[in-house]
């Protein structure tokens, strides 16, 4: 991964496109009605807010409504699938979809039995980032640091909430059960991160396994501490914790990446159209503000830097192979 700092853009002008075969409409009218935004989860989760906040900025630059829709289930896959398979490109040329990571190197579980890659999707851009962290009650003598945690689950199961069965929260723990000898973990599934909290807070849970962005009102009331980051390097929103690999000399790195993509065979132009109106976008001033205001960090990339980070992540979950993992509850 290179490049992990807040990206600040130059605006881009927009760039003329040659007409279509005739009796077809031309690149330079689209898009030509609203666009949709498909969202895998629920509505009221992270990827929600995020997308519901994006939405008027890319419509502004599309020069169409952009809606956001929900479309749940299967841990984000009720949605891919459609697009992977269902999408056509000419039918579905104002559809966008939200592809979250590392939620979809699911496909990578063999009791999912998926036939998808990375490659089955038309990936358009890289959008936003948010480093894992893992966290304690703050009033916990237990756990001062990373060390301790490590102390701990060598001697009994430490027990976590990582989120879903698979997530990046997840991956993480299933990479230390891997990596550091004698670590043992015990996980309870939550129902998102205020979930999370009241798991920890009420004594239920040891470690919160989650991402930075949602955790630091906690962080500065003093509820909840954290442990560890898991990045390459501190993270400039707690630049006093360590990263996993400060500690134990393995790179742990897990996080939240958000992406979008559209249908598989789309034309270029109308592809180039997508991709500069979402750079433009997140260059927003405005926008960049009330996501840094969420601490949400925007990440742009596209073609073989963004290949790079789809990569990279695999890897990981390659690594960490969460599925082989024992201590699901």
């Amino acid at each position: 991964m290179k490049r992990f700092t807040s990206f600040a853009f130059a605006a881009v002008a927009a760039a003329g496109f040659a007409f279509g075969a005739p009796g077809t409409a031309s690149a330079a009218d689209f898009p030509s009605k609203a666009v949709q935004l498909q969202v895998p989860f629920a509505p009221g989760g992270g990827a929600d807010r995020t997308f519901r906040l994006f939405a008027p900025y890319l419509a502004e630059e599309l020069g169409q409504p952009v809606k956001v829709t929900n479309v749940a289930g299967g841990g984000g896959w009720v949605s891919w699938s459609q697009v992977v398979n269902d999408w056509n490109p000419k039918r579905d040329d104002h559809k966008l979809a939200v592809v979250n990571i590392p939620h979809i190197f699911s496909f990578l579980n063999p009791a999912m039995k998926r036939t998808e890659k990375l490659e089955s999707f038309n990936f358009l851009a890289w959008h936003s980032y948010d480093p894992g962290l893992w966290l304690t009650r703050y009033d916990d003598e237990r756990f001062k640091n990373l060390e301790d945690v490590l102390a701990y689950a060598q001697k009994q199961p430490i027990i976590v909430a990582p989120g879903s069965f698979g997530s990046d929260d997840h991956i993480g723990v299933a990479f230390a059960q891997q990596a550091v000898p004698g670590f043992q973990a015990k996980f309870v599934t939550s129902q998102g991160d205020n979930s999370k909290i009241q798991l920890a807070l009420g004594k239920h849970v040891d470690l919160i396994a989650a991402n930075v962005g949602f955790f630091i009102p906690s962080i500065e009331e003093k509820k909840l501490r954290p442990i560890a980051v898991l990045h390459p390097t501190r993270w400039s929103l707690l630049p006093d914790v360590p990263t996993f690999e400060e500690i134990t000399g393995k790179r742990n790195i897990t996080y939240a990446g958000r992406t979008l993509a559209t249908a598989n065979g789309l034309e270029e132009e109308k592809r180039k159209i997508y991709l500069d109106a979402i750079k433009r976008a997140i260059a927003n001033p405005e926008y960049a503000a009330k996501e840094a205001a969420n601490k949400n960090h925007l990440m742009f990339a596209e073609g073989d830097e963004m290949w790079q980070l789809l990569r990279d992540g695999q890897k990981v979950a390659e690594q960490a192979a969460y599925w082989k993992q024992e201590g699901v509850q």
